[in-house]
């Protein structure tokens, strides 16, 4: 598996109701990434830009991020907040046209992300990857006194074995008596792209935490890649892995 060093040193960090249009410069706003790439069939390179405002002087947490093109395009992602913004250029449709992706990280211990696909090939700029629309489709439960089971759409999908990684067989029995919270499979925490050589292309990883009580208490993470369709011009999921 291929990883990426973005354009800030922690990349952690279909349409949509994403609003695109002509940029004003602003002096209140800050430069937080830039990168170039071949966005549309011209075959000429336009310069990307992120900025975004501090939400308090000396705070790394910024607000109203927005990205800039060099042709005069703006973007603004609906999630337009949060710690280590930044955007790269992948071709996810392997034709030597590449479309954008956007990060940014909430913070906390929850661990949680926010990311965009950005389509900039025509005039009208479309967003092909929402993480907001990114359907879950797991079901968890305990399973027995060490046990934790996951369900796909109702369908048996993985099962934990929590003596694997506590040690303990009776921890889910103490841990109900400690909390009244259920496990659970977070809708998305983490999007990487990957670059796959047999399809010469980039696609996206997905991957989910698999919670036990409470959010730090990761029992194992759910990996599915999506590919994108320029047909369709949506990302597809694909297959879907457990990983501890």
């Amino acid at each position: 598996m291929k990883m990426f060093s973005l354009c800030i040193a922690a990349i952690f960090a279909s349409s949509t109701a994403c609003s695109f249009a002509l940029c004003e410069t602003a002096d209140v706003y800050e430069t937080l990434c830039e990168t170039s790439a071949i966005l549309d069939s011209s075959g000429e390179e336009t310069t990307v830009t992120v900025t975004g405002k501090r939400f308090e002087r000396g705070s790394q947490y910024f607000t109203d991020i927005m990205i800039r093109l060099s042709d005069g395009r703006c973007i603004f992602p609906p999630s337009d907040e949060g710690y280590g913004a930044g955007v790269a250029a992948f071709d996810f449709g392997g034709k030597g046209v590449c479309q954008l992706f956007y990060f940014a990280s909430s913070g906390g211990s929850g661990g949680y992300g926010y990311f965009y696909v950005f389509d900039c090939s025509c005039e009208k700029i479309k967003t092909v990857f929402d993480y907001k629309k990114f359907a879950n489709p797991y079901r968890a439960e305990y399973v027995g006194s060490s046990l934790l089971k996951i369900y796909e759409g109702g369908e048996p999908f993985v099962t934990f074995d929590l003596k694997d990684k506590r040690g303990e067989e009776s921890c889910i029995e103490d841990r109900r008596s400690e909390s009244s919270g259920f496990p659970y499979v977070t809708n998305l925490n983490y999007v990487e792209p990957v670059f796959v050589y047999s399809l010469n292309r980039y696609r996206l990883n997905v991957w989910q935490n698999v919670i036990g009580e409470v959010e730090t208490d990761v029992v194992g993470r759910i990996v599915t890649t999506m590919t994108y369709d320029e047909s369709t011009g949506e990302f597809v999921r694909g297959y879907s892995c457990p990983t501890r």
